[in-house]
Protein backbone atom coordinates (compact mmCIF):
# COMPACT_ATOMS: atom_id res chain seq x y z
CA UNK A 1 0.00 0.00 0.00
CA UNK A 2 1.21 3.50 -0.78
CA UNK A 3 1.46 5.06 2.66
CA UNK A 4 2.04 8.53 1.24
CA UNK A 5 -1.48 8.76 -0.22
CA UNK A 6 -3.53 8.14 2.96
CA UNK A 7 -0.93 10.04 4.99
CA UNK A 8 -1.33 13.01 2.65
CA UNK A 9 -5.11 12.92 3.08
CA UNK A 10 -4.78 12.73 6.86
CA UNK A 11 -2.33 15.64 7.01
CA UNK A 12 -4.39 17.71 4.57
CA UNK A 13 -7.64 17.31 6.48
CA UNK A 14 -5.80 17.81 9.78
CA UNK A 15 -4.42 21.13 8.52
CA UNK A 16 -7.89 22.23 7.43
CA UNK A 17 -9.36 21.15 10.77
CA UNK A 18 -6.67 23.08 12.63
CA UNK A 19 -7.30 26.14 10.45
CA UNK A 20 -11.02 25.96 11.15
CA UNK A 21 -10.61 25.53 14.90
CA UNK A 22 -8.01 28.27 15.23
CA UNK A 23 -9.44 30.79 12.77
CA UNK A 24 -13.21 30.38 12.85
CA UNK A 25 -15.09 31.39 16.00
CA UNK A 26 -18.14 29.30 15.20
CA UNK A 27 -17.03 26.26 13.21
CA UNK A 28 -20.64 25.07 12.94
CA UNK A 29 -21.12 27.68 10.22
CA UNK A 30 -19.12 25.41 7.89
CA UNK A 31 -21.74 22.68 8.13
CA UNK A 32 -24.19 23.65 5.43
CA UNK A 33 -26.26 20.99 3.67
CA UNK A 34 -27.39 23.34 0.92
CA UNK A 35 -23.76 24.06 -0.02
CA UNK A 36 -22.83 20.37 0.19
CA UNK A 37 -25.69 19.33 -2.09
CA UNK A 38 -24.83 21.98 -4.66
CA UNK A 39 -21.09 21.16 -4.73
CA UNK A 40 -21.17 17.37 -4.40
CA UNK A 41 -24.42 16.83 -6.25
CA UNK A 42 -23.52 19.28 -9.00
CA UNK A 43 -20.09 17.70 -9.45
CA UNK A 44 -21.63 14.23 -9.68
CA UNK A 45 -24.18 15.45 -12.23
CA UNK A 46 -21.48 17.07 -14.38
CA UNK A 47 -19.35 13.92 -14.24
CA UNK A 48 -22.26 11.74 -15.37
CA UNK A 49 -22.94 14.12 -18.24
CA UNK A 50 -19.29 14.02 -19.34
CA UNK A 51 -18.48 10.33 -18.87
CA UNK A 52 -20.34 7.02 -19.17
CA UNK A 53 -21.46 5.52 -15.86
CA UNK A 54 -19.24 2.48 -16.37
CA UNK A 55 -16.17 4.66 -16.82
CA UNK A 56 -17.09 6.69 -13.74
CA UNK A 57 -17.37 3.55 -11.58
CA UNK A 58 -14.12 2.21 -13.03
CA UNK A 59 -12.30 5.29 -11.71
CA UNK A 60 -12.80 4.10 -8.13
CA UNK A 61 -11.48 0.65 -8.97
CA UNK A 62 -8.39 2.09 -10.66
CA UNK A 63 -7.69 4.44 -7.76
CA UNK A 64 -7.88 1.71 -5.12
CA UNK A 65 -5.72 -0.54 -7.28
CA UNK A 66 -3.01 2.10 -7.47
CA UNK A 67 -3.45 2.90 -3.77
CA UNK A 68 -2.78 -0.67 -2.66
CA UNK A 69 -0.14 -1.51 -5.26
CA UNK A 70 3.47 -1.77 -4.15
CA UNK A 71 5.36 -0.21 -7.04
CA UNK A 72 8.96 -0.76 -5.87
CA UNK A 73 8.30 -4.28 -4.63
CA UNK A 74 6.40 -5.15 -7.82
CA UNK A 75 9.35 -4.04 -9.94
CA UNK A 76 11.76 -6.16 -7.91
CA UNK A 77 9.47 -9.18 -8.04
CA UNK A 78 8.98 -8.89 -11.80
CA UNK A 79 12.70 -8.62 -12.54
CA UNK A 80 13.46 -11.55 -10.23
CA UNK A 81 10.73 -13.55 -11.93
CA UNK A 82 12.16 -12.82 -15.39
CA UNK A 83 15.67 -13.77 -14.24
CA UNK A 84 14.33 -17.04 -12.79
CA UNK A 85 12.55 -17.75 -16.08
CA UNK A 86 15.75 -17.12 -18.04
CA UNK A 87 17.65 -19.48 -15.74
CA UNK A 88 15.06 -22.25 -16.04
CA UNK A 89 14.75 -21.82 -19.81
CA UNK A 90 18.52 -22.01 -20.27
CA UNK A 91 18.55 -25.19 -18.19
CA UNK A 92 16.33 -26.85 -20.76
CA UNK A 93 12.81 -26.42 -19.37
CA UNK A 94 10.13 -25.45 -21.89
CA UNK A 95 8.23 -22.18 -21.72
CA UNK A 96 4.93 -24.10 -21.71
CA UNK A 97 6.06 -25.85 -18.56
CA UNK A 98 7.03 -22.56 -16.91
CA UNK A 99 3.83 -20.66 -17.77
CA UNK A 100 1.86 -21.95 -14.78
CA UNK A 101 4.22 -20.41 -12.25
CA UNK A 102 4.32 -16.88 -13.68
CA UNK A 103 2.64 -14.31 -11.44
CA UNK A 104 2.83 -11.10 -13.50
CA UNK A 105 -0.14 -11.13 -15.93
CA UNK A 106 1.59 -9.23 -18.74
CA UNK A 107 4.72 -11.37 -18.39
CA UNK A 108 2.62 -14.53 -18.56
CA UNK A 109 0.80 -13.24 -21.63
CA UNK A 110 4.08 -12.32 -23.33
CA UNK A 111 5.79 -15.63 -22.54
CA UNK A 112 2.73 -17.46 -23.88
CA UNK A 113 3.16 -15.63 -27.20
CA UNK A 114 6.78 -16.75 -27.33
CA UNK A 115 5.83 -20.33 -26.45
CA UNK A 116 3.38 -20.49 -29.36
CA UNK A 117 6.28 -19.85 -31.77
CA UNK A 118 3.94 -18.29 -34.31
CA UNK A 119 5.59 -14.86 -34.41
CA UNK A 120 8.97 -13.74 -35.62
CA UNK A 121 11.18 -11.62 -33.38
CA UNK A 122 10.09 -8.43 -35.15
CA UNK A 123 6.40 -9.37 -35.08
CA UNK A 124 6.57 -10.33 -31.39
CA UNK A 125 8.15 -7.02 -30.47
CA UNK A 126 5.58 -5.10 -32.52
CA UNK A 127 2.68 -6.88 -30.78
CA UNK A 128 4.10 -6.32 -27.30
CA UNK A 129 4.96 -2.69 -27.97
CA UNK A 130 1.42 -2.10 -29.21
CA UNK A 131 -0.02 -3.59 -26.03
CA UNK A 132 2.30 -1.44 -23.93
CA UNK A 133 1.20 1.68 -25.82
CA UNK A 134 -2.53 0.92 -25.55
CA UNK A 135 -2.40 0.15 -21.81
CA UNK A 136 -0.35 3.25 -21.08
CA UNK A 137 -2.80 5.39 -23.05
CA UNK A 138 -5.62 3.95 -20.94
CA UNK A 139 -3.84 4.92 -17.72
CA UNK A 140 -3.17 8.44 -19.01
CA UNK A 141 -6.82 8.79 -19.99
CA UNK A 142 -7.95 7.83 -16.49
CA UNK A 143 -5.53 10.29 -14.91
CA UNK A 144 -6.78 13.02 -17.27
CA UNK A 145 -10.36 12.17 -16.33
CA UNK A 146 -9.66 12.98 -12.68
CA UNK A 147 -8.05 16.27 -13.68
CA UNK A 148 -11.13 17.15 -15.73
CA UNK A 149 -13.40 16.29 -12.80
CA UNK A 150 -11.25 18.53 -10.60
CA UNK A 151 -12.52 21.56 -12.51
CA UNK A 152 -16.13 21.04 -11.46
CA UNK A 153 -16.19 21.44 -7.62
CA UNK A 154 -14.78 25.02 -7.57
CA UNK A 155 -17.25 26.00 -10.28
CA UNK A 156 -20.22 24.60 -8.36
CA UNK A 157 -18.78 26.19 -5.23
CA UNK A 158 -19.06 29.56 -6.95
CA UNK A 159 -22.61 28.70 -8.00
CA UNK A 160 -23.48 27.96 -4.38
CA UNK A 161 -21.83 31.18 -3.24
CA UNK A 162 -23.70 33.15 -5.89
CA UNK A 163 -27.02 31.69 -4.75
CA UNK A 164 -26.12 32.52 -1.13
CA UNK A 165 -25.28 36.10 -2.07
CA UNK A 166 -28.52 36.44 -4.00
CA UNK A 167 -30.48 35.24 -0.98
CA UNK A 168 -28.45 37.61 1.21
CA UNK A 169 -29.09 40.65 -0.96
CA UNK A 170 -32.79 39.86 -1.09
CA UNK A 171 -32.92 40.29 2.67
CA UNK A 172 -31.31 43.74 2.68
CA UNK A 173 -33.73 46.51 3.57
CA UNK A 174 -35.57 44.30 6.01
CA UNK A 175 -35.59 45.29 9.71
CA UNK A 176 -32.27 44.44 11.43
CA UNK A 177 -30.93 42.99 8.17
CA UNK A 178 -27.43 44.37 8.78
CA UNK A 179 -27.14 42.59 12.12
CA UNK A 180 -26.79 39.20 10.43
CA UNK A 181 -24.89 40.40 7.37
CA UNK A 182 -21.52 38.94 8.42
CA UNK A 183 -22.82 35.50 9.32
CA UNK A 184 -24.93 35.34 6.17
CA UNK A 185 -21.92 36.18 3.96
CA UNK A 186 -19.82 33.53 5.70
CA UNK A 187 -22.49 30.93 5.02
CA UNK A 188 -22.60 32.00 1.38
CA UNK A 189 -18.85 31.32 1.06
CA UNK A 190 -19.10 27.79 2.49
CA UNK A 191 -19.90 26.35 -0.94
CA UNK A 192 -16.70 27.82 -2.39
CA UNK A 193 -14.79 26.34 0.54
CA UNK A 194 -16.27 22.89 -0.13
CA UNK A 195 -15.45 23.12 -3.82
CA UNK A 196 -11.84 24.17 -3.28
CA UNK A 197 -11.20 21.44 -0.70
CA UNK A 198 -12.80 18.70 -2.80
CA UNK A 199 -10.88 19.70 -5.92
CA UNK A 200 -7.45 20.51 -4.51
CA UNK A 201 -7.18 18.00 -1.67
CA UNK A 202 -8.97 15.01 -3.19
CA UNK A 203 -9.67 14.93 -6.91
CA UNK A 204 -6.65 16.65 -8.47
CA UNK A 205 -4.11 14.85 -6.23
CA UNK A 206 -5.72 11.53 -7.17
CA UNK A 207 -5.26 12.46 -10.83
CA UNK A 208 -1.58 13.16 -10.22
CA UNK A 209 -1.32 9.87 -8.35
CA UNK A 210 -2.72 8.02 -11.37
CA UNK A 211 -0.32 9.87 -13.68
CA UNK A 212 2.59 8.53 -11.63
CA UNK A 213 1.01 5.06 -11.68
CA UNK A 214 0.89 5.35 -15.47
CA UNK A 215 4.64 6.00 -15.58
CA UNK A 216 5.29 3.03 -13.29
CA UNK A 217 3.10 0.75 -15.40
CA UNK A 218 4.92 1.85 -18.54
CA UNK A 219 8.29 1.03 -16.95
CA UNK A 220 7.01 -2.36 -15.78
CA UNK A 221 5.82 -3.29 -19.24
CA UNK A 222 9.08 -2.12 -20.82
CA UNK A 223 10.90 -4.41 -18.40
CA UNK A 224 8.70 -7.32 -19.42
CA UNK A 225 9.16 -6.67 -23.15
CA UNK A 226 12.95 -6.50 -22.83
CA UNK A 227 13.02 -9.49 -20.51
CA UNK A 228 10.96 -11.66 -22.85
CA UNK A 229 13.16 -10.69 -25.78
CA UNK A 230 16.29 -11.67 -23.85
CA UNK A 231 14.72 -14.95 -22.73
CA UNK A 232 13.74 -15.78 -26.32
CA UNK A 233 17.35 -15.17 -27.35
CA UNK A 234 18.49 -17.49 -24.51
CA UNK A 235 20.73 -14.85 -22.96
CA UNK A 236 22.53 -15.74 -19.72
CA UNK A 237 20.51 -14.94 -16.56
CA UNK A 238 23.28 -12.63 -15.36
CA UNK A 239 22.99 -10.56 -18.55
CA UNK A 240 19.20 -10.51 -18.19
CA UNK A 241 19.49 -9.28 -14.61
CA UNK A 242 22.05 -6.58 -15.31
CA UNK A 243 20.13 -5.37 -18.37
CA UNK A 244 16.83 -5.08 -16.49
CA UNK A 245 18.48 -3.47 -13.47
CA UNK A 246 19.15 -0.47 -15.70
CA UNK A 247 15.49 0.48 -15.23
CA UNK A 248 16.03 0.90 -11.48
CA UNK A 249 17.77 3.63 -9.49
CA UNK A 250 21.17 2.57 -8.12
CA UNK A 251 20.04 2.31 -4.50
CA UNK A 252 17.38 -0.24 -5.49
CA UNK A 253 19.58 -2.49 -7.59
CA UNK A 254 21.26 -4.25 -4.68
CA UNK A 255 17.87 -5.59 -3.55
CA UNK A 256 17.71 -7.95 -6.50
CA UNK A 257 18.55 -11.59 -6.05
CA UNK A 258 21.77 -12.46 -7.79
CA UNK A 259 21.36 -14.58 -10.90
CA UNK A 260 23.27 -17.80 -10.77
Amino acid sequence: MKLGTPLGFIIGFAVIYFGIKSGVKNSAVLINWHAAIIVFGGTLAAVLVCFPLRQFLMLFKVFFYTLFSKADRETLETINEIVALARSYNEGRSLEELLGGIQNPFLKESVDLVAQEGLSDVELEEVLEKRVEIQNERYRREALTYKIIGKFPPAFGLIGTSLGMIALLQGLGQPNSFDGLGSAMSIALVATFYGLVLANLVIIPIGENLAQASEHDLTMRRIVVDGVRLIKERKHPLLVEEYLKSYMPPFERNKLKKAA
